[in-house]
């Protein structure tokens, strides 16, 4: 349904606050909002892939509480090809915007930018671009070439670096040893040229 949209955000302050923003202040309405992935997939799934009903954008928070927001994007770009993501998180560093564009997110954008910016990214989005703050554009554009001579395991790790995650936090979260983390992050380093982590996050980062 045209300029309609859902908020899956874990704060209950900031879905009602920005659905308010957006009804008074543009054309977008929100029908629906949610607090999880679950109530969200639940609602989706209810509707049916092909219903006239089923929102043009939704706004995800990077951090939910059963799952991360670039789970729940790309379960819903899978299945429902007509809905577009757009992330909106409080983090606006490289490493997360570069996550966001690999799960099918069409659109990031920080909280701490201001309400016009998110205008902008959902005009952008619904128009079929993908849009990025202005000034992270360059960086992305550079970080989508570099990727390009890494393996899947090796970008997932060369987001989380960015993203400022520890080798603890990477083993964890991979289910793989620490031993493994740091020969994988050898190789990164290698193919991108640096010596080390404050490098890599110097050059890739911001």
């Amino acid at each position: 349904m045209e300029n309609t949209l859902y908020i899956v955000d874990d704060h209950g302050i900031m879905r009602f606050g920005l659905k308010e923003w957006l009804e008074k202040n543009s054309n977008w309405k929100v029908v629906n909002s949610f607090a999880n992935s679950k109530d969200c997939l639940n609602a989706l799934e209810s509707l049916g892939k092909k219903n006239p009903n089923l929102p043009e954008i939704i706004i995800i928070d990077v951090q939910l509480v059963d799952e991360t927001g670039f789970e729940l994007c790309k379960k819903i770009t899978a299945t429902y090809k007509n809905i577009k993501c757009i992330m909106y998180s409080m983090y606006n560093t490289s490493g997360y915007i570069l996550q966001a564009m690999e799960s099918g997110a069409k659109g990031y954008t920080s909280k701490i930018s201001s309400e016009q910016e998110l205008l902008k990214c959902l005009k952008a989005v619904k128009e079929g671009q993908t849009y990025l703050e202005e000034e992270k554009k360059d960086v992305q554009i550079k970080l989508v070439d570099v990727i390009q001579g890494f393996t899947k395991q090796e970008r997932v790790i060369f987001e989380a670096l960015l993203q400022g995650k520890s080798n603890d936090q990477i083993s964890d979260e991979l289910f793989i040893s620490p031993r493994t983390v740091k020969n994988y992050i050898s190789r990164i380093y290698d193919k991108v040229n640096v010596k080390n982590r404050s490098e890599l996050l110097e050059t890739y980062g911001k």
